[in-house]
């Protein structure tokens, strides 16, 4: 990842990165408590930034919201204390705010009150009581957390290896059955409400299949995730 990725936070509540660099940010919150707290601590106020569509955007507006958020100055996380450093993170989501709303629209055509967005990985592995789980597997390395307050599961893909025509799925294997929960041909994670039975993970073609192949991956009863 790249050495700055701490200063991705602004860009990353504002939904203003790519989806290779938002899969390595989440990858990058499992690991680091540090920007999890930020993240949860400057949803809110990022949220209370959201107001309606006061016209529609240019073409132009994403890279304006980047290029504003990365020009804010932003202390290393290892030197500067969190007060000050959350300040300047605060400020970056403001400044990038602010050139939204320079183009005739508000921040509300990234978080709306009406339109909630789905919950993602990141949220689920940064909440507080979320309970991580690393697999090595031949192919690299998952990771999987549940958070029981929130009722979620998260699944991560990011650090696999994606052979050739090859996908990843997710399975809730119940009572009733094998059920797929998601197949991430394009993302690298997801998140999924936990169901009574075992959680699956296994190789697929893409595209997904009806039913799980032998290679799985992870296999854990959701009472021991």
């Amino acid at each position: 990842m790249a050495p700055d990725v701490h200063s991705l936070v602004g860009a990353y509540l504002l939904e203003a990165i790519r989806p290779a660099e938002r899969a390595d940010f989440e990858a990058h919150l499992a690991v680091c408590a540090e920007c999890r707290e930020e993240v949860d601590s400057l949803r809110a106020a990022t949220a209370a930034l959201a107001g309606t569509v006061a016209a529609a955007p240019p073409p132009s507006l994403r890279e304006r919201v980047l290029r504003t958020a990365s020009e804010t100055p932003q202390l290393p996380p290892l030197i500067s204390p969190a007060p000050r450093r959350r300040r300047r993170l605060m400020a970056a989501v403001a400044a990038a705010a602010a050139a939204v709303i320079g183009v005739g629209a508000t921040v509300g055509i990234l978080v709306r009150d009406d339109d909630p967005p789905a919950m993602t990985a990141a949220q689920v592995m940064s909440a507080p009581d979320a309970s991580m789980h690393k697999k090595s597997t031949s192919d690299g390395e998952l990771m999987v957390a549940m958070s029981p307050e929130m009722h979620m599961v998260a699944v991560d893909t990011a650090h696999l290896e994606r052979p050739t025509g090859m996908t990843y799925q997710v399975w809730w294997h119940t009572e009733d059955g094998m059920e797929s929960a998601g197949v991430l041909d394009e993302k690298m994670s997801l998140a999924l409400p936990v169901e009574d039975g075992d959680l699956m993970v296994t190789m697929e073609p893409v595209g997904g299949s009806d039913k799980p192949s032998r290679r799985i991956l992870f296999h854990m009863p959701a009472a021991s995730l």
